[in-house]
């Protein structure tokens, strides 16, 4: 589990730069003597006692948040290099992913961006208010996987947001009150609550593209049985947005996602293997369909 943040956090893009900004030196504070002080003061230790020696500033403090250079808008000059290195990166990345065309151009271009993009991260997000950090950990995440960037866009945007929670957690035997407890601990009323569900639900949809550039037919049982983990996740994901009105997007994206992964398998032949969990999502819907309020998410879904 990542440690908490608190409100600072990460380095620089392609281009090399840095826009760490560091604190001034700052010298110790000195009272000024009176005049009995000084009257009292040895006489021998004018000669022999150094003088005082300015306190140098410590490398590992930490550097000023977004906070200290005023309002947290366009006009903050750290959170107008940090937009700045993150623009410079996914423009970078659209501009040269088409150039890598041989094996070892393909693997120097990831490992240079992942590399970029790390960096970039670790240099402000210590520094970055958390809702801001998080919202723009997924935006960048959606960008990479227009790109088809998943495995990009899965470890250091969705990944890295997930990693806030249990990290351990196996989906597979959980049930929903134990999902709900893990990944939702201030209920779903909290503002972070979608911006989860964004994060679980791209993080099946990349593992499963993944898996495809992988074995494109499917043809390993591994392949197979990493599908339906992939599969249950959405469907858990699905049921414990269920119940809450404001979160129906979550149901119609859910579903289309299943029905894609499944009509996968049918077509390469494994469709035998996946008549459970149909029955499930359709259990799973069958408490809410019928209510007035679900009524235009249940039709699109079916």
């Amino acid at each position: 589990m990542a440690p908490k943040r608190n409100h600072r956090y990460f380095s620089s893009p392609v281009s090399g730069t840095s826009a760490t900004s560091t604190s001034p030196q700052e010298l110790p504070s000195t009272t000024p003597l009176t005049s009995t002080a000084i009257s009292e003061w040895p006489r021998e230790s004018k000669a022999s006692s150094p003088s005082p020696q300015p306190q140098l500033a410590n490398p590992e403090d930490p550097l000023p948040i977004a906070a200290f250079y005023g309002p947290l808008d366009a006009k903050n000059p750290l959170l107008a290099s940090f937009e700045k290195e993150i623009r410079e990166l996914l423009g970078f990345m659209k501009k040269k992913q088409v150039l890598a065309t041989t094996a070892e151009e393909k693997h120097e271009f990831h490992r240079r961006c992942a590399t970029s993009l790390f960096n970039i991260w670790t240099k402000y997000a210590p520094r970055l208010p958390d809702d801001y950090y998080n919202e723009k950990l997924l935006k960048v995440g959606d960008s990479l996987c227009q790109m088809k960037e998943y495995k990009l866009a899965l470890w250091q945007c969705y990944g890295r947001y997930l990693q806030q929670f249990c990290t351990n957690f196996d989906e597979d035997k959980a049930d929903a009150r134990q999902f709900k407890t893990v990944f939702f601990p201030k209920g779903f009323g909290d503002k972070t609550a979608v911006l989860t569900f964004h994060a679980l639900s791209a993080k099946n949809i990349c593992n499963y593209q993944l898996l495809c550039d992988a074995d494109v037919n499917l043809q390993n049982k591994e392949s197979v049985s990493q599908c339906l983990s992939i599969l249950f996740s959405l469907r858990l994901i699905m049921e414990v947005a269920l119940p809450q009105e404001h979160l129906c997007w979550i149901i119609f994206n859910g579903t289309i996602y299943i029905y894609t992964i499944c009509r996968k398998l049918m077509i390469v032949g494994q469709s035998s293997k996946f008549g459970l969990l149909w029955c499930l999502l359709a259990k799973t819907l069958k408490g809410q369909r019928y209510l007035c309020q679900h009524l235009t998410v249940s039709v699109c879904t079916y």
